[in-house]
């Protein structure tokens, strides 16, 4: 009998650090910021823990592994923010993986040493297999330097509605698409247990391709919201440390600009706590100098995502929302120096979309814009000079199919419109 007993308490132990091995991980893994020499991992677990990647070549049993370090310290035990539940802290890592090989097949997987205490000295790590957590290995490609052909799903303002991200995703055979990319408003605001970004749209993006493929996220005026909005970029970190960002992949230039909040600073629901003018001052000016570069002036195809429109200037940097009329009069004098393929915006949430076309209003832009989202989204399929455009309906209807043929994609030139009639 006590051996019996011995043995049901034995396998109830091994069945409680089994439960717990297999759910420590809890949200992720998924890429980010994804490189010919690198890629970041980002995941969530409620085990206080020293976590890692390895990584290794497809094929190769020989793995690398991978800290994130914070001046010059390995991060342990991260809670991002305080919970009623200190037993369950909400604990984030984002690890940087560089130096390795373009266009080359890897594998990789989370591991953690669960922690015991913090003190003075530092970490102490419990070791023993009981306390070593192992996720299964994954796999990804890194981005070819050398890359002709692209195929991009696009897509914004599901307002915390996953199951509509899910369809448009599956209308458009995100399967076959490489790139990746919401443009803002993915919920209504960023708050923990509410609308944080796991329900609202990362959980389905690792449920169909996140693990092994990334997605980059423009931030909209409703992810400046929430106890979580100031944690925006240790959930989609950015080695340039902006929000904004540019990315050459391959002949394609992407530009993803920030759109921060829409309402004047001063607001009262600011509390005195905004200052988006000068931010997008200050994107203006970083903008102003990325047009000039070997990078964007060279590039065969160039595409400009915002969450908000830049061409819809019916009101002044001074009206209550005036927060994009002064971003679109800080960048579109920067886009009419530029010869950019299109500019993809949201924001609006139109019932199928809105084109703008060129020389709207004669402004002399020398672009089209699409306004997408919130119940639509878009296939670009960029290949042999020509410009494939699919947009369909959260319900599966295509509301546009139009190639763009040998346009100006074959010759690209910086040059400078002067007048408002040019």
């Amino acid at each position: 009998m006590y051996k019996r007993c011995l043995l049901i308490n034995v396998a109830f132990a091994l069945a409680v650090v089994h439960a717990e091995a297999q759910n420590w991980l809890t949200r992720g893994p998924y890429l980010q910021e994804l490189t010919p020499d690198g890629v970041t991992v980002v995941f969530e677990h409620a085990v206080p823990s020293v976590s890692w990647i390895e990584i290794r070549e497809k094929g190769q049993t020989e793995a690398t592994k991978y800290f994130q370090t914070v001046n010059g310290r390995v991060k342990s035990y991260s809670q991002i923010l305080s919970t009623k539940n200190s037993a369950v802290p909400v604990q984030n890592f984002a690890i940087r993986a560089e130096g390795l090989k373009p266009a080359t097949k890897y594998e990789y997987r989370v591991k953690a040493h669960k922690v015991q205490t913090h003190d003075s000295n530092g970490v102490k790590a419990l070791l023993g297999s009981s306390n070593m957590y192992t996720s299964t290995w994954k796999e990804f490609t890194t981005q070819d330097p050398q890359q002709t052909e692209h195929h991009i799903f696009i897509t914004s303002d599901m307002h915390n509605k996953p199951d509509s991200l899910v369809a448009l995703l599956n209308y458009l055979n995100y399967k076959t698409c490489d790139r990746i990319i919401y443009n803002g408003d993915m919920t209504d605001f960023m708050q923990d247990g509410v609308q944080d970004p796991y329900s609202g749209y990362i959980n389905a993006s690792v449920g169909l391709f996140a693990q092994n493929k990334p997605f980059e996220i423009v931030r909209g005026n409703h992810e400046t919201r929430g106890n979580m909005s100031r944690h925006f970029m240790d959930y989609f970190p950015h080695k340039s440390g902006h929000i904004y960002n540019a990315y050459r992949w391959g002949d394609l230039e992407i530009v993803l600009l920030d759109s921060g909040e829409d309402k004047l600073d001063n607001h009262q629901e600011y509390y005195g706590m905004a200052s988006f003018y000068s931010y997008r001052e200050e994107m203006a000016r970083w903008f102003e100098e990325l047009i000039k570069t070997d990078e964007f002036r060279t590039a065969k195809y160039r595409i400009v995502i915002c969450h908000f429109t830049l061409l819809m200037d019916d009101k002044k940097p001074t009206d209550e929302f005036g927060g994009e009329p002064q971003l679109i009069s800080l960048i579109l004098p920067l886009l009419k120096q530029c010869d950019i393929d299109m500019l993809i915006s949201g924001h609006y949430h139109p019932k199928t979309y809105t084109y703008i076309d060129k020389n709207y209003k004669n402004k002399g832009n020398q672009f089209e814009e699409y306004n997408i989202g919130a119940h639509s989204g878009m296939r670009i399929d960029i290949a042999d000079g020509n410009i494939h455009l699919k947009i369909v309906s959260t319900k599966g209807v295509v509301l546009l199919d139009k190639m763009i043929r040998n346009g100006k994609a074959e010759k690209k030139l910086i040059y400078i419109t002067t007048g408002s009639d040019d």
